[in-house]
């Protein structure tokens, strides 16, 4: 018998330094950071976003609702942080909300529950990550001074817009004058809201590396091969025989929900389930961005001292009764109700008006609305019936009084704080961005704005737009009625 002897091959001793430049080239890498040190899973497109960063300049993502993007911008701003040596990470978003209580929620969490203790100093009460070096650190920035984003220079600095398409072009100029150095990134992700502004360019002129991720691009489409078809022909339901692998993610059922709700043709839906930018005519009265941001704003703003109601009545059926609360510049909630006599809403609204103390309420009084204007004006109420079909206030301007209420919304909902110092904010809802995204306006041959009637609006959507019917009556102001020469609406 032959015997044999093992050599063990002795393990190769490498130096510290050896060492210490291996570990920087496995961190060089996103994915192994994030999951190795992070603790935190990635699924494909996520890797690949993160590794566009660090292969690219520029980089671009549009994407549907619930993909995770501020997640992945969260773990993009911490592997550039701690992978670059004095590297600056600057956040911004459109509102202080979104920087402070969304990405740097994310940043808090992944720094505590991190694998390996990160280091460095994260500010408890402010959106700032401090490292060794005083010009070694992550920020988070408002969009309202520009002025902020000036005077960041390092070779290595990071740039992520999060909800990119409704940061204005002022941040953009500023965020260019950072992103001179060689080692230079940008990141910009969000909901394609808007077909215009730096974020729309990124898709559609060189310079950027640019992902479109719809929900169909998502683990709980994909894992399932769930297509556009299956939720149209309602086959997704059978396809699904698992649990869903992110249920924190988009899923299969909202997708077919708002399908039925939206249509698949609708601006949401084109944005919010797609990825895509929104088909916005010239003929589009209210831009989708607009109201996005109107509804981001509704949680941060504060409530005025005049309480006004909106009215818009429904017959039985399928319609709905809307209450629409206003207190000064924020809409504060949307009571919605079916089958309900004019006696009883004329009930309702009053009850409402005196828990909240309205100064008004306005009622869309053609039709089975004058009967709750009857009933409100014998208990006492004056100036409530509205009737949107009379003359305008600005003749030149509007065909008739509901078209200049509607161009009214419109300009409150303007976010350009030079022509609209205090925006209008509304409350989130899908409905009620369903139905002003998808209003209609042209131009009488006398030149005067008119808005798609009200059959024609349901005809289209499948339902009558109570909800933003209601917001409009909410803010008029009937006091102001007997002023014809005004330039434009007067606001309470």
């Amino acid at each position: 018998m032959v015997r044999t002897r093992t050599i063990k091959t002795p393990k190769k001793i490498i130096s510290l330094e050896e060492a210490k430049i291996n570990l920087r080239n496995k961190l060089a890498d996103p994915v192994y950071f994030v999951s190795r040190v992070l603790n935190k899973n990635l699924w494909p497109i996520q890797a690949a976003i993160l590794n566009s960063v660090k292969d690219n300049a520029r980089t671009a993502v549009r994407s549907c609702h619930g993909i995770g993007k501020t997640f992945t911008a969260a773990m993009c701003i911490l592997w550039f942080l701690y992978s670059h040596k004095r590297a600056i990470v600057l956040s911004t978003a459109p509102t202080w909300r979104q920087v402070e209580k969304l990405i740097w929620k994310e940043i808090r969490t992944a720094y505590r529950e991190a694998i390996v203790p990160l280091g460095g100093n994260l500010l408890p009460k402010t959106p700032e990550l401090h490292l060794i070096h005083d010009e070694w650190y992550a920020a988070g920035l408002s969009t309202n001074e520009p002025d902020r984003f000036q005077g960041f220079h390092e070779e290595h600095i990071l740039v992520v817009v999060d909800e990119a398409a409704g940061v204005n072009l002022q941040i953009f100029e500023a965020i260019e004058g950072v992103l001179t150095s060689s080692g230079a990134r940008l990141l910009l992700i969000g909901n394609p809201t808007s077909i215009g502004g730096a974020f729309y360019d990124a898709f559609t002129k060189p310079g950027f590396n640019t992902f479109h991720v719809s929900a169909f691009d998502t683990p709980n489409f994909t894992a399932f091969n769930i297509k556009p078809e299956d939720i149209e022909s309602g086959a997704w339901q059978e396809k699904i025989n698992s649990e869903l692998p992110y249920p924190r993610l988009i899923t299969p059922s909202w997708a077919a929900d708002r399908y039925k709700v939206w249509g698949e043709r609708s601006s949401p839906y084109q944005v919010r389930v797609m990825g895509n930018f929104p088909e916005q005519g010239d003929d589009t009265l209210i831009p989708l961005l607009w109201i996005e941001l109107a509804m981001e704003r509704w949680e941060d703003m504060e409530f005025g001292k005049d309480v006004q109601l909106g009215v818009d009545v429904a017959a039985y059926g399928s319609d709905k009764t809307v209450i629409a609360v206003r207190r000064g510049r924020k809409i504060d909630n949307l009571h919605v109700y079916t089958q309900k006599s004019t006696r009883e809403t004329a009930g309702l609204a009053k009850h409402i008006a005196k828990l909240n103390n309205a100064s008004n309420i306005k009622v869309d009084e053609i039709g089975v609305g004058r009967g709750v204007v009857d009933s409100l004006e014998e208990e006492g109420f004056e100036n409530v019936g509205v009737n949107v079909a009379e003359r305008s206030i600005n003749l030149d301007r509007f065909a008739n009084l509901r078209a200049e209420i509607w161009w009214n919304l419109r300009e409150s909902l303007d976010p350009d704080t030079v022509r609209n110092p205090e925006p209008l904010a509304l409350p989130p809802d899908d409905d009620l961005l369903a139905e002003l995204s998808a209003v209609k306006f042209k131009f009488t041959a006398r030149g005067a704005v008119q808005i798609e009637s009200k059959d024609e609006m349901k005809k289209r959507l499948g339902r009558s737009p109570d909800r933003a019917d209601a917001v409009c009556l909410a803010l008029y102001n009937v006091k102001y009625k007997e002023f014809a020469d005004c330039d434009a609406f007067v606001l309470g």
